[in-house]
């Protein structure tokens, strides 16, 4: 196959992968370059990787042509559904890093691996979060903030006065007053709690 066009129209055939939209979804790309690809509009694209990732096919072939749609393994590629990758965070900030989660997320989310024991019994140590920091946290949403560096999570308070504190699940231990705002990243929306040992 000669052409860019050829080649993402039998990509997606192969794939099963045949709806411009859901593809535009899964791959990032726009429905309207996809659509200028396949018209023959477009003879290169600089999302023709992306196609490719969320395809499972071989990027070179279907940038060039060169070697196999599969690439050169035996078995076929793993397909990428960018709609559900999230960008992976930590105390620093986005660490460059992106993991895929279960379902799609919207492209501000935040995921967040919890280091240490929060203090709160449903967010053991090693779990990952999922935050929106577009959201503004209610009382008693579950928080990630920064607290001496590091990133945990939180219950979030508010008094009548505007002010926000934060506490964990033992009454013991004293609310703690939110000086900076930036350091709570946002309320908790998922979370994936890996197996716990026994």
């Amino acid at each position: 196959m000669k052409t860019l066009s050829q080649r993402l129209a039998y990509a997606m055939s192969q794939t099963g992968k045949n709806n411009q939209t859901d593809l535009s979804k899964i791959s990032g790309v726009s429905q309207s370059t996809i659509s200028k690809i396949l018209r023959g509009e477009n003879k290169t694209s600089k999302e023709t990787g992306k196609l490719a990732k969320s395809l499972g096919v071989s990027a070179d072939w279907l940038i060039s042509g060169q070697g196999d749609i599969w690439g050169n393994s035996n078995s076929r590629l793993e397909s990428v559904d960018a709609s559900r990758e999230v960008s992976l965070w930590d105390a620093s900030g986005d660490s460059g890093e992106k993991i895929s989660w279960i379902e799609p997320l919207p492209k501000n989310a935040q995921a967040y691996i919890i280091q240490g024991n929060t203090g709160i019994s449903r967010i053991p140590k090693h779990s990952i979060v999922i935050v929106n920091p577009d959201i503004t946290p209610l009382t008693n949403d579950l928080v990630v903030a920064e607290v001496a560096g590091a990133v945990s999570v939180f219950i979030y308070h508010l008094n009548g006065a505007g002010e926000s504190f934060l506490s964990v699940d033992d009454d013991r231990i004293p609310l703690a007053k939110v000086t900076d705002a930036s350091t709570v990243r946002g309320p908790v929306q998922q979370v994936y709690i890996p197996t716990l040992s026994r």
